[in-house]
């Protein structure tokens, strides 16, 4: 009877292993929530935006207890590419492309406060959160937030402006927040290897880039040409947006011709022509050649009136009119006698 006793007893004592098991699953459940925000803030500002963009879709309003649920969010994380990407970082990349820009602002800790407050109404437990991040992290929360919060305005059907964001990811959003909503656009239908020309040749080569390149992106690509303007940018458009010469020779290659840079272009070019067919004769000096540039530029004038109909003879009234004026005969005067 009393063996009996000790092994019920056995039985009903908690092993040491279990014991340990359950310590060890409290002592991980309490610590997960700072875990992950010491190792997640990416995550983090992940769950910032999507909730920004569910309160501007409601129109601001407090949305209801379960309204968040697992449909609503059914797409899963927006910045999956960057999950292991600190604020520090991304703080740092997108004050560079304001600066860029000539866009830097620096507001004070209590209007981010404020700010980031209109923009998550319904969580309190996000607004304290945000008092933990440092004053360059606050900023460039705001930031994305606000960036989040337009897009969702304007493309308020359910699930568009999520899928938007998590095309764009946390860079993209920056450039959109920077240069306006239109970027998103262009980079969410090309791809996000496009903010490389944002980022190197600024707002003007974006619009070369948008202007100019898509609307001839198929003669473009099967050409290879850009591939070359994604790769560097800069050599295809100068600081003023206009095309280089670079630019002229590769889009001529694929079929098309850049008229912005025809009239640089075509002055380079006949200059070189006459230069070499100078140094033929061992004559090639500037005089000769600009003096040549000069009497083709007549000879396309004279052509082009000829072709208008025009009498050749008003090109050259500059030059003889003064020549009658000084050379020209005078009747002698009658004698009287």
């Amino acid at each position: 009877m009393r063996d009996r006793r000790n092994c019920l007893g056995l039985l009903n004592r908690p092993s040491t292993s279990r014991r340990v098991g359950w310590a060890v699953a409290l002592g991980f459940a309490l610590t997960a929530p700072s875990m992950a925000w010491a190792g997640g803030k990416v995550a983090w500002l992940d769950e910032v935006v999507q909730e920004v963009i569910l309160e501007a879709r409601s129109g601001g309003k407090a949305l209801a207890e379960g309204e968040v649920t697992a449909t609503a969010r059914a797409g899963g994380r927006l910045f999956a590419r960057e999950a292991d990407e600190g604020l520090e970082t991304l703080a740092r990349r997108s004050d560079d492309l304001a600066r860029a820009a000539h866009r830097a602002e620096s507001p004070a800790e209590a209007v981010l406060q404020t700010r980031f407050s209109r923009l998550v109404r319904s969580e309190p437990e996000m607004v304290r959160g945000f008092g933990n991040l440092a004053p360059a992290e606050k900023k460039v929360v705001v930031e994305m937030g606000e960036a989040a919060q337009g897009l969702a305005r304007r493309y308020p059907a359910p699930g568009q402006a999520e899928a938007m964001v998590r095309s764009l990811g946390t860079e993209g959003l920056a450039a959109t927040r920077v240069y306006g909503d239109e970027i998103a656009e262009v980079v969410v239908k090309e791809g996000p290897e496009t903010l490389g020309v944002l980022r190197k040749t600024g707002k003007t080569g974006w619009g070369f880039f948008t202007d100019t390149v898509l609307p001839h992106k198929k003669k473009l690509v099967a050409a290879g040409v850009l591939a070359l303007f994604l790769a560097d940018p800069d050599k295809f458009v100068d600081t003023a947006g206009k095309a280089t010469q670079y630019a002229v020779d590769q889009f001529a290659r694929a079929g098309v011709s850049l008229a912005t840079a025809i009239g640089a272009g075509a002055a380079r070019g006949l200059e070189s022509s006459i230069g070499a067919t100078l140094e033929a004769y061992g004559l090639n000096h500037a005089a000769l050649r600009y003096l040549g540039m000069g009497l083709a530029g007549l000879a396309v004038l004279a052509s082009t009136m000829v072709l208008l109909g025009m009498p050749v003879r008003w090109m050259l009234r500059p030059i003889t009119v003064p020549f009658r004026l000084l050379f020209g005969r005078r009747k002698p005067a009658s004698d009287p006698f």
